[in-house]
């Protein structure tokens, strides 16, 4: 018998986080109790129960950011049945973001020629970003045998419809 826990190592404020729960040779149904407690306190909690496999959503308040601790518990109250465990581990709060995807035209280029890119801006949800968003990006020019140069250029307003 053991148990397997899958979480993102980042979780995202304001969001409803997905954990994975699998219970191996499970004879009974496992009652499985979740915790995010930061800096001592408990600022959210989730549970359900797991035959096999399961998926205990997890929401994450607004306004977090740092470090805190992932608290799982299967059949916390030693009265149930089923497989009994406890463990823990620290993950990361960041703030609910925006991600930039860079599209080319190409996947490699040849000397001198023209480079097409397309950026797509998106929340954490992946719903493209209706705001004007002034951003610096970095790319890397690499050829074969090393770096051949950098390109810093400042993006002025991505508009996204």
């Amino acid at each position: 018998r053991g148990y397997l826990i899958a979480a993102p190592s980042v979780f995202r404020s304001g969001v409803e986080e997905a954990i994975s729960v699998t219970i191996f040779n499970s004879v009974k149904e496992t009652t499985v109790q979740i915790q995010l407690v930061v800096k001592g306190e408990t600022v959210s909690r989730g549970h359900g129960t797991v035959l096999d496999k399961g998926t205990i959503k997890l929401k994450v308040p607004s306004g977090l950011r740092g470090q805190a601790h992932l608290k799982v518990w299967g059949n916390r109250h030693l009265a149930e049945e089923g497989y009994i465990f406890h463990n823990y581990t620290t993950v990361t709060i960041d703030s609910k973001g925006s991600s930039v995807f860079i599209q080319t035209d190409k996947p490699v280029y040849k000397p001198k020629q023209k480079v097409l890119i397309n950026l797509f801006m998106v929340t954490s949800d992946l719903r493209p970003v209706n705001d004007r968003v002034k951003k610096t990006v970095f790319f890397r020019i690499v050829k074969y045998d090393g770096i051949l140069g950098n390109l810093y250029f400042t993006l002025m307003y991505i508009y996204v419809e």
